[in-house]
């Protein structure tokens, strides 16, 4: 068995998918090679941890990295971020200049735009997403279990939202723990800190991918087998959100909100696609 370090996240069901081989590695996850002297038809599983089996299929790995080449709508993509947006939305490419290199620019869009480059093979500087709120952060987060802010929270699941509802826009009496305690953090005070749950927003990756799997990855035969059956195109946000936090932690953080999904997974009725299916 033969073992390297490659950093390699792709997300189930896109339709079209960047692909890395040994030759491509950066540091951050275990390749396991195994069934072969070569990488040539090899059983490949990457691990973040030798001794950790990977559920993700955005986890295996095929084939090579790319280069892109003019034709290409990666490549019209970099040389119009590289030649033209890095001079009027600099924000968006976070430590890149006009003299970045185009493999810097490639592998940018790769990290923070995955489904619009694959990893370029030529040498770069970019080995994640430095752009500022594309992921959220739970370094700070708290779920209180006691305090000043957790009575506040129970109370306003128990009385507060029923007797006074203005108080707590965007709530209902349906809202979980975690909304209302999200809602007091919001408002800065309470003393709540932002819990361990985040609704993914707009302009986050998270968001762009459950928005995919909504309205394209559950309606799309090949792979729309790979969804649990209690989600369906008329299943909402948090839900498609919840899955791809159960099934692909490092793409979706958990919702705030209750969702049928995390109910089957508490329970044991849910699995992830077998990632030899893809």
């Amino acid at each position: 068995m033969a073992h390297c370090l490659v950093a390699l996240f792709l997300v189930l069901a896109r339709s079209s998918v960047a692909a890395y081989s040994i030759e491509s590695v950066k540091v951050g996850h275990f390749l396991s090679v195994g069934g072969t002297s070569s990488d040539s038809g090899a059983d490949v599983h990457l691990r973040s941890s030798l001794r950790k089996t990977e559920r993700q299929p955005e986890l295996l790995s095929e084939g090579s990295c790319h280069d892109a080449v003019p034709g290409e709508a990666c490549y019209d993509d970099t040389i119009w971020a590289k030649g033209h947006a890095i001079n009027t939305r600099p924000q968006w490419y976070p430590g890149l200049t006009n003299e970045s290199s185009f493999a810097d620019f490639q592998a940018h869009l790769h990290y923070c735009y995955w489904s619009r480059c694959p990893m370029p093979c030529a040498s770069t500087r970019q080995q994640k997403c430095e752009m500022v709120d594309r992921f959220w952060s739970s370094d700070n987060c708290q779920d209180v279990t006691e305090g000043n802010c957790y009575n506040n929270v129970k109370w306003a699941v128990d009385t507060g939202i029923k007797i006074k509802p203005e108080w707590y826009p965007g709530l209902t009496e349906q809202s979980s723990f975690r909304q209302v305690q999200f809602l007091l953090f919001k408002f800065g005070d309470q003393g709540c800190p932002e819990p361990c749950c985040h609704d993914a927003l707009p302009g986050e990756r998270c968001h762009e991918d459950v928005a995919w799997a909504m309205s394209h990855g559950i309606n799309i035969p090949e792979v729309s087998h790979a969804y649990p059956q209690s989600l369906t195109n008329q299943s909402g946000f948090a839900e498609f959100q919840a899955y791809l936090h159960a099934c692909y932690p490092d793409r979706c953080p958990k919702p705030c909100a209750s969702t049928e999904v995390m109910a089957l997974q508490h329970v044991g009725g849910m699995d992830c696609p077998d990632t030899h299916k893809f």
